[in-house]
């Protein structure tokens, strides 16, 4: 084996020469296959080289040692920084760029676009080596992929991290990330906004409609920060148009997907949305000529002359009160001149006491007025079969419940008292999406019983209406009392089924009931 060892030095020899020196002391190939894994990203781990060319760890060690002898550094070369995997145990792992020669080789072997691989950083460089590991996994499992591949549309493109073609008609963004906080939320916005702009584009055809985001961290604070940071993210670029995203957005730990790769269309109920309604403002997307009056006060009061001992600069200083009481008035009369249009929107739609008449209608299909208690007895089937089209109906809000039930469960340590504070926000989210809110004439809120004497508990949801919300602004006559008390009997058992029955209405919980339930 010695008489193919040959070191070119810290000069890169030419392209031909150093083909034949790897191939001469590696005629199975290896070399070239070890160098096309770091091509698309242009870094790979020494695990991920193992998985890719089926080597053992010491095989892998052998190969790169042949390498450095034949061409020290200038093949591939290792990177000094530690490169922290989020979640896992162990050493760091070993990773290693694509050099000046490698790329060059590569060049030559069908690969034009190869290149050096400038990566310096650890952050950008643990979001190549998870980009890799899609890339791997995708391929492990029989399915086509390109990785950065940008794709044209208008006068741009997009570039996703992977894109996998799911199945001969359908194929699918996969992007990877890492932790998100507050500071890269613009750069987080950005990448949403040009998603919808290709979304809304004509070159979305044959495209899944859910872009995938795989986070390279485990679920626990680091994981809801960041789902938070991306919630707001596409919550602004919703509001910037006024409009629902043309996609779904959906995230789940890389780790958890690596062990277990959903490749389907929908993705299974896994991934948590990165979209909450919730979050969307009714006010953002309107342009209304009483608010432009508005806004043009508060710019008038802040650029008004404010006395000074001083040259203070126009930027720190601060309005009167009576500039503040200004403008707030003015923000009155638009209310006051706009009120129909600007408080309530399609997707935050006006109160409406038709409400109650759907929750009975949805109730009664199981328990209607003459119900036998043989009736009471039986599984809600037909009750639930109506819930669970009346959620289809209205897929934003299965998406804001899902969120409400699930939003930052990992690291609640649950007991009856945050029970019932994740039970009250899921309903102040239920009836929020309908124009109402926990006061006044409604009240629905959940109660435990824990007094029972064999200790066992359970939780229900109690409802309290005065007879006015049955008739809203209507001049009706108010209703009886038993009518009330049926509209009550039938909200509080629609509530109560977004826990109990979660799966058979369809919310799509990762787990088949909420994680407090």
């Amino acid at each position: 084996m010695t008489k193919y060892k040959q070191n070119y030095g810290p000069q890169m020899p030419k392209v031909a020469d150093l083909q034949k020196a790897l191939e001469q002391a590696l005629p199975d190939g290896r070399w070239l296959k070890l160098l096309e894994l770091a091509e698309p990203t242009g870094v790979a781990t020494t695990q991920q080289m193992q998985q890719a060319l089926s080597l053992s760890r010491d095989q892998v060690n052998r190969l790169l040692t042949r390498f450095d002898e034949i061409a020290p550094g200038q093949l591939l070369v290792r990177v000094q920084e530690t490169i922290v995997r989020p979640g896992q145990r162990g050493q760091p792992p070993v990773v290693y760029k694509l050099g000046e020669a490698g790329a060059a080789l590569l060049r030559a072997n069908g690969c034009p676009g190869a290149h050096v691989c400038g990566l310096t950083d650890a952050t950008p460089i643990a979001h190549a080596i998870a980009t890799l590991d899609v890339r791997l996994a995708a391929l492990q499992a029989g399915l086509t992929v390109q990785t950065e591949t940008p794709i044209s549309y208008a006068d741009t493109a997009l570039r996703p991290d992977n894109t996998i073609t799911l199945s001969p008609d359908k194929i699918a963004f996969f992007e990877t990330e890492q932790a998100a906080s507050l500071p890269v939320l613009r750069r987080i916005r950005e990448s949403v906004q040009h998603k919808a702009d290709f979304f809304r584009s004509t070159a979305v055809e044959g495209i899944s409609t859910t872009v995938r985001v795989l986070i390279n961290l485990p679920r626990g604070k680091a994981w809801d920060q960041t789902v938070g940071t991306w919630e707001r993210a596409t919550a602004l670029v919703a509001n910037d148009t006024g409009k629902d995203l043309p996609f779904k957005i959906v995230a789940i730990p890389l780790a958890e997907f690596l062990a277990k790769p959903d490749w389907g269309d929908p993705p299974d109920e896994r991934w948590e949305s990165l979209f909450d309604p919730t979050q969307t403002s009714s006010f953002a997307s309107r342009k209304t000529t009483a608010s432009n009056t508005a806004e043009q006060t508060e710019k008038n009061t802040a650029l008004a002359p404010v006395k000074s001992s001083g040259n203070l600069p126009t930027t720190l200083a601060r309005r009167t009160t009576r500039d503040d009481r200004l403008i707030m008035e003015a923000y009155w009369q638009c209310l006051i001149e706009r009120a129909p249009t600007l408080a309530y929107t399609a997707d935050h739609p006006r109160a409406d006491s038709d409400f109650f008449a759907i929750m009975r209608i949805i109730y009664a299909a199981s328990y209607p007025d003459e119900a036998t208690p043989w009736q009471l007895a039986l599984h809600p089937y037909a009750s639930l079969f109506m819930l669970r089209k009346y959620m289809q109906m209205h897929p934003r809000l299965t998406d804001a419940l899902k969120k409400a039930v699930e939003g930052r469960a990992s690291r609640i340590t649950w007991n009856p008292t945050t029970m019932l504070h994740r039970m009250q926000v899921t309903i102040d989210v239920f009836l929020k999406y309908h124009g109402f809110c926990n006061a006044g004439g409604l009240q629905a809120y959940p109660i435990s019983n824990w007094s029972r004497e064999d200790g066992s508990a359970d939780f229900r949801v109690t409802v309290d209406l005065h007879p006015e919300m049955l008739i809203g602004e209507r001049s009706d006559v108010v209703p009886l009392r038993d009518e009330v008390r049926a509209a009550e009997r039938a909200l509080a058992w629609v509530l109560y089924c977004l826990f109990a029955y979660s799966e058979e209405i369809g919310l799509g919980l990762r787990q088949q009931y909420p994680p407090f339930w």
